[in-house]
């Protein structure tokens, strides 16, 4: 009878480790469903606009995106919000630092003539999530949005 039990324990457990994800397996994030929810959350202090491809490559100097949303203000603020998925982590890691190059101009030109918005480009998110990268310049708290879809919260 023992023997029996340990059998169907072991065929059950055998049939459910089939059914699971790997776990080292990285989720597809879906961009457009991300920009949505940080463009209507209030986090931004001006309506953004999407940037066409071309503009976003010149802006970034990022041209092997997968996938590159770029969404501008008017110019009146520093606000922008940027989403790349990359092939490979390599890729968005090197990415990474062009972004962040990308705040640091942004931060230089608006110390000229809008210096209140320094700030905000100080505490930008400039993050890379396995083979995405996230440019989020805002008044509002990104981290939240961010971790539910990075971390799955």
């Amino acid at each position: 009878m023992k023997h029996i039990l340990t059998i169907v324990l072991t065929a059950a457990l055998v049939l459910l480790s089939a059914c699971s994800a790997p776990q080292n397996e990285e989720r597809k994030i879906d961009l457009d469903a991300l920009a949505e929810e940080l463009l209507e959350s209030g986090i931004f202090e001006e309506e953004l606009n999407p940037a066409d491809g071309e503009i976003a490559e010149k802006l970034y100097g990022i041209d092997d995106a997968v996938s590159f949303q770029l969404y501008v203000g008017s110019g009146a603020t520093a606000s922008e919000l940027a989403l790349l998925e990359f092939e490979t982590e390599e890729d968005a890691k090197a990415a990474l630092s062009l972004a962040q190059a990308r705040v640091d101009a942004q931060a230089e030109s608006f110390a000229a003539y809008l210096p209140g918005e320094v700030k905000k480009l100080e505490d930008a998110v400039v993050d890379q999530h396995g083979r995405y990268v996230v440019v989020c310049v805002s008044e509002g708290d990104a981290g939240p949005i961010l971790s539910n879809y990075f971390q799955g919260g």
